[in-house]
């Protein structure tokens, strides 16, 4: 991967762009001000066609959206087993960054060139006084960080409905607290880690029944 030049993807282009991103978009409708200060300390990379861009053990520093283009994930760089996809404006390696392990899979480019958009996940995972960004903007954040893992939980769920872990994922917490509080913040964040644990574990658990 290398970073964007500006002839490339002039800043007005990729202003465009990453409105099809749901964090970066509500940031746009919500909070100018927030939005420029995210585009200032994201990293606009491309890939191209084929490229290996991670290997599955690498560090998980950055939580990349994938902008343009599609990814394939394969269990290892030798590319034998397919594990899924990603496809433009999805966020990807959150679980690795929750749960501070390294990349379990590797991720090549499939097809044209890849947009990517990397953010320091330190940006949001610090404490309130140390975060780069408002409360407002970290709670879109992981209120974003929750859905995908939810949706890809509820994936797992349709597919295994008699699965053992169904239990769990029926018993995870919901907050009930005031909205756009320091308190949902916390419960949002608090959620992200059960439901990223609750993934691995059913993920792990899949690869053993198939192995």
């Amino acid at each position: 991967m290398r970073q964007v030049t500006r002839d490339e993807y002039p800043i007005e282009s990729l202003h465009r762009i990453v409105n099809g991103v749901t964090f970066f978009k509500e940031l746009i409708l919500t909070d100018p001000a927030q939005f420029e200060l995210l585009m200032s300390v994201t990293r606009f990379m491309v890939a191209d066609q084929d490229e290996l861009i991670f290997h599955k053990d690498d560090r998980a520093d950055i939580l990349y959206f994938l902008l343009k283009g599609q990814l394939v994930v394969f269990a290892d760089d030798e590319a034998n087993t397919q594990l899924g996809e990603v496809n433009a404006g999805e966020p990807f390696g959150v679980m690795a960054m929750l749960l501070n392990f390294r990349r379990s899979a590797s991720i090549r480019v499939s097809g044209r060139q890849a947009l990517l958009a990397g953010i320091d996940f330190a940006h949001f995972r610090h404490d309130q006084n140390a975060s780069l960004f408002d409360v407002g903007t970290r709670i879109r954040f992981f209120r974003m960080i929750d859905n995908h893992i939810r949706w890809a939980l509820e994936r797992n769920k349709i597919a295994e409905p008699e699965h053992p872990l169904v239990p769990r994922l029926r018993s995870l917490p919901i907050y009930t607290g005031e909205k756009d509080t320091v308190a949902e913040l916390h419960a949002l964040m608090h959620l992200a880690h059960v439901q990223a644990e609750l993934l691995r574990d059913w993920n792990e658990s899949t690869l053993v029944s198939t192995s």
